[in-house]
């Protein structure tokens, strides 16, 4: 006979059991809960204090952010990762300069180092098991994503002189030899000065507004994060002169990563990367060697750092073909956002891709859930507020714009056959993607996106047309604006062309290509080579045989590296002029024969941080000295006699004769000779 099983006899132990088991699953529920929010506390709480110990700054510092921004997993191929986390960089990050470091109370380097390694462990420890996340920290690299490094490091050695600089002298020669330099230092330096972009710094005290405030400064505001980062605690003059000099070089090289990693990741490229690689070599070289060093070298780098993001932009929707996931929103909002707070009229050349593919979006909006579109619209809401921005700050400027527009500059023209020759390429190439017939809806998807992107060409096309129409009205002929507008175009263009090559291509064929494959890959990788010299020799080692170099880039950065070898007098002269013990509002004045009169005055108001809508309503004087300088002394004495709060600084040769007219008007107490020369 069985024996009968045991019960329990007490039902309150049974509960109390229940009880035990349900507060036990409740409180793994809330440690799991906290772990993530605990992780982001303690890793930004890391960052911090290693930052304010001084053990997380300088070169360790960049690599540390760089790092950070590689492990956000916001896509899986490398070249795509590298896409999206530069946009998302780039283009929001010089938005938290809009919230000055008085209210922050950290520098902005530090706050966005603290964030992202927050972000970082609370994404991987709120899981459960953490290992998979973990895995999805590192992308996927394929030897295609090699390409941008490779295009990076070009980039990087056709800048060579500018990256190498290290004495706060050469860094002043080099911006010194174009004009465009002084206004860009002095919007950097204001904002590492005040710790926020211009419009939040607090009025000069010599009353007026500051110079430049109605500046888009989103160019200016990343170099000042990446000085953040290297130097949180801010620095000299000295120090500052050489950042510029460095960082700006250093950000167009990034830039042409940034490009080319947008079309490593398209997936006509990487179905094709061998037969792919030569054509985006031709497209690297015009960004490093051919109309893209037009810009970099006459002092536009925040130009083509926007040119960079637009084409970045529409690269980054090229790579979406039927969904767009919620980082590539962000991504293309960055991408807008960065535009717009650079050259806000850039935006015309992503304005077709864009409005078509959200069109596209709109239409079907059953292929998106609900927290998709909830998600989406914060997202939307913040690119649309970070567009706004600019508009509003350049409002005070609507009244001139065609003035503006009209005005002369110093930007190498670039060549207008070549320009022609790559947009109707271009366009060509988009009613081939859109003729052609595709074996599956993906590379029809894809097709349909370049015809879109090679067809959007048509809206700068139209406003270089506009431009040139309504210049040549004015004045007789096309101007600065056209050719800068111009430059962007084509740049535009060439990444345009090879997305268009890249899906019109037919989808590759298996089949055994094991021998012939390896010698069809090496010969295209010697003509990718090849194809870097397409807009001129570039090499500099075989100079003393009689074979110079002959890209603009590389000449120009010998040019550079020859100015330093013979760095002008009065570059020493400039820097002695705002160290020197001075009051407040002084006017430097130039002897003849040095620099140009009203760039010497505009440096020194602007290596002082002193350049304000009241200095430079005395340009105009500064500029009769130019026409006759026998006059100098009398519009000095003018200067002085109009404003009592005004004192002038000279270089020796002009001293004894402008004191001499001073002291018959009793105004020589406000005259200051300059010193060490």
């Amino acid at each position: 006979m069985r024996p009968a099983l045991k019960q329990d006899p007490s039902p309150l132990r049974r509960a109390a059991r229940e009880y035990e088991r349900s507060a036990h699953q409740k409180r793994r529920t809330m440690i799991r809960s906290l772990r993530g929010p605990a992780a982001f506390a303690a890793a930004s709480l890391l960052i911090i204090v290693l930052r304010l110990n001084g053990l997380l700054d300088g070169t360790l510092g960049l690599l540390f952010a760089a790092v950070l921004l590689l492990l956000l997993p916001t896509a899986k191929p490398l070249s795509l990762r590298l896409l999206l986390n530069g946009l998302l960089a780039t283009g929001f990050a010089p938005l938290t300069w809009w919230v000055p470091q008085r209210i922050l109370g950290t520098d902005h380097g530090t706050l966005l180092m603290a964030l992202s390694a927050g972000f970082l462990s609370w994404w991987v420890l709120s899981s459960r098991p953490v290992l998979p996340r973990l895995r999805r920290l590192m992308p996927r690299v394929k030897w295609i994503d090699a390409v941008p490094f490779l295009a990076g490091g070009l980039a990087a050695s056709s800048l060579g002189t500018m990256l190498s600089v290290r004495l706060p002298q050469d860094a002043l020669s080099i911006m010194t030899s174009k004009w465009d330099y002084q206004s860009h230092f002095n919007i950097y330096f204001m904002i590492r000065s005040h710790g926020g972009v211009i419009p939040t710094t607090p009025p000069p005290h010599s009353g007026g507004a500051w110079g430049f405030a109605e500046y888009p400064q989103g160019f200016h505001a990343l170099l000042a994060t990446l000085a953040d980062l290297s130097r949180p605690d801010g620095s000299s003059l000295d120090a500052e002169l050489v950042s510029f000099v460095n960082l700006q070089a250093a950000v167009c090289a990034a830039t042409v990563v940034l490009v080319m990693a947008g079309l490593c990741a398209l997936p006509g490229v990487r179905r094709r990367p061998a037969a792919m690689v030569p054509v985006i070599a031709v497209a690297a070289s015009a960004w490093i060697y051919g109309p893209g060093s037009l810009p970099i070298y006459d002092g536009f780098a925040n130009f083509y750092f926007a040119c960079g993001l637009a084409t970045a932009t529409v690269l980054a929707l090229l790579n979406f073909t039927r969904r767009i996931p919620l980082w590539g929103l962000a991504a293309v909002g960055a991408g807008l956002v960065g535009v717009a707070n650079n050259w806000v009229l850039l935006i015309s050349l992503v304005a077709a891709v864009c409005v078509g593919t959200f069109w596209r979006v709109i239409r079907r909006p059953g292929t998106y859930d609900g927290v998709w579109w909830r998600r989406a619209i914060a997202v939307v809401a913040f690119t649309a507020a970070g567009v706004l921005l600019p508009i509003i700050q350049l409002s005070p400027l609507v009244q001139q714009s065609q003035q503006i527009l009209g005005l002369t500059g110093g930007i190498d023209l670039p060549d207008f056959g070549i320009a022609i020759a790559v947009i109707t390429l271009a366009i060509a190439l988009g009613f081939a993607n859109a003729a052609m017939p595709a074996e599956n809806p993906s590379l029809g998807a894809e097709r349909r996106g370049s015809a879109m992107a090679s067809f959007g060409l048509v809206i700068p096309v139209g406003l270089c047309l506009w431009l040139a129409i309504s210049q040549s009205a004015r004045g007789g002929s096309v101007s600065y604006y056209f050719y800068k507008y111009l430059i962007a175009v084509l740049l535009f263009a060439w990444p345009v062309a090879v997305a268009a090559v890249a899906s019109v291509l037919p989808l590759p064929v298996p089949g055994p290509t094991a021998g012939t494959g390896r010698a069809l890959t090496a010969a295209l990788g010697v003509l990718a080579l090849a194809a870097t010299q397409v807009f001129g020799f570039s090499a500099t080692v075989l100079a003393d045989a009689g074979l110079p170099p002959t890209a603009r880039a590389v000449t120009e950065m010998e040019k550079q590296a020859a100015r330093l070898q013979a760095t002008p007098e009065y570059v020493a002269r400039l820097l002695t002029s705002a160290r020197q013990p001075q009051p407040e509002e002084t006017i430097y004045v130039v002897a003849q024969g040095t620099m140009d009169r009203v760039l010497a005055a505009r440096w020194h108001w602007t290596l002082r941080g002193n350049s304000t809508s009241k200095t430079t309503a005395l340009s105009p004087a500064i500029g009769e000295i130019y026409k006759d300088y026998s006059r100098a002394p009398d519009i000095i004495a003018r200067l002085l006699a109009e404003d009592p709060t005004v004192s002038v600084i000279v270089d020796p040769e002009l001293y004894d004769t402008v004191r001499q007219h001073l002291i018959l008007k009793g105004l020589e107490g406000r005259l200051i000779r300059l010193a060490g020369f």
